[in-house]
């Protein structure tokens, strides 16, 4: 309750300052800039996705990288793209498909080789944009 009239009176304070000098754009970034940093960063949400879909998609983009490789007798991906598909390395593209970037190698040896499998959610489309080895990039 205290944080709440604590925010609160930061809003007035910064509407009341700010009518005069800002233009109207300012102001609720203003207003959300310290909204925020008071309360910290809102909660992220995960995309909620059809019963399954998620799953199948992180299965469909491991079994693509497998093929490609030689079957399991030859590669493994890593761990987590065989636990709860919400752990797995995926982007939401926004257009009903996950991009998943994966790494993966010989059983029981350390990874040489990077998969980006892109899936659609809503058929049968599996394409393997890359798969080849690990490049190390500079940022």
């Amino acid at each position: 309750m205290n944080k709440i009239l604590i925010v609160l009176s930061l809003i007035s304070a910064t509407l009341l300052q700010g009518v005069s000098t800002a233009n109207s754009q300012e102001i609720p970034s203003k207003i959300r800039g310290i909204i925020d940093g008071f309360l910290g960063e809102p909660a992220k949400t995960s995309p909620v996705y059809p019963d399954g879909a998620q799953t199948r998609a992180m299965n469909l983009a491991r079994q693509a990288a497998e093929r490609a490789n030689g079957g399991l007798n030859n590669y493994r991906a890593e761990t987590s793209m065989y636990g709860p598909a919400t752990q797995s390395p995926f982007k939401d593209n926004g257009n009903s498909t996950l991009t998943f970037t994966f790494l993966g190698g010989q059983p029981t040896a350390p990874p040489t080789l990077k998969s980006v499998v892109t899936v659609s959610l809503t058929s049968d489309a599996v394409t393997l944009d890359f798969n080849g080895p690990i490049q190390l990039t500079r940022e």
